[in-house]
């Protein structure tokens, strides 16, 4: 079965419905149990591969802006639940088993994202540095959504955003979305 460890999954979903994603890749940072991917790959249109960039291993790091290094229980049993339950979307999934600063290190840095939800660290500086590498890969028409947004400084990303174009499209308790136009 596959689950959520959060809230506002149904503002995620009326944000990705039938969002035309003109051939371009969508993204979850932080897929956990996959919903997110989930809703995504099933309610986005038009995209060429949803990538899951998590890399489960039960590694510990400073989740927030205060507080101390904790442990997440993102366990490989948790990574390959989430492959098994994938398996029917097999050609259009793409789990990315690292973490998200490897994952903008790699090759990923030649694709174009047109729908990217940010649910992986949540402190700052994180958000920011992952916010600004997909804005500059990001396509004519995107909307990044952002997961726990209250809990980090989203008021500065979102002005260093909109220095690409983004403006908020709407907001939740705990999800906001900014979107880009042409």
């Amino acid at each position: 079965m596959i689950r959520g460890d959060s809230k506002e999954y149904k503002l995620l979903a009326k944000w990705a419905i039938d969002f035309d994603c003109q051939g371009y890749k969508t993204v979850e940072i932080g897929v956990r149990e996959g919903l997110g991917s989930k809703i995504i790959l099933e309610s986005c249109t038009n995209y060429f591969m949803h990538i899951g960039i998590d890399p489960y291993a039960n590694l510990s790091y400073q989740h927030y802006d205060e507080g101390p290094i904790i442990k997440c229980d993102y366990t490989n049993e948790m990574r390959d639940q989430l492959l098994e339950d994938f398996k029917p979307y097999k050609g259009k999934f793409h789990l990315a088993n690292i973490t998200d600063c490897e994952f903008m290190e790699s090759k990923a840095s030649e694709s174009t994202y047109a729908f990217v939800h940010f649910d992986g660290p949540h402190r700052s500086r994180d958000v920011m540095t992952e916010a600004i590498w997909f804005a500059n890969r990001s396509a004519p028409h995107t909307r990044f959504v952002f997961d726990d947004y209250q809990t980090y400084k989203m008021k500065i990303i979102a002005v260093a955003l909109s220095l690409f174009g983004f403006k908020t499209l709407e907001k939740g308790e705990n999800k906001i979305c900014l979107e880009k136009k042409p």
